[in-house]
């Protein structure tokens, strides 16, 4: 697994009815998790957030044309 990343199993997902029930299993397994994302709450609360930039991918070159897909007639 990636280190950022978290998985959930499908069966917890499925079991659980509220957030408070899904942040009380996250918790049970990783608490520093939890705690992060208190942190960055409250940091987001105050405004001292960064803002969110995508990631830019690079644009197509203008001189190459735009491949045609045939469409299919749907009579």
């Amino acid at each position: 697994m990636k280190p950022n990343t978290v998985a959930i199993p499908t069966t917890v997902l499925s079991s659980v009815e509220t957030l408070d029930e899904l942040q009380d299993w996250l918790t049970a397994q990783n608490p520093k998790l939890m705690a992060g994302l208190r942190a960055a709450r409250r940091e987001d609360r105050a405004g001292k957030f960064k803002p969110w930039k995508p990631r830019h991918l690079p644009c197509r070159a203008a001189s190459k044309p735009r491949a045609q897909v045939p469409r299919k007639n749907n009579f």
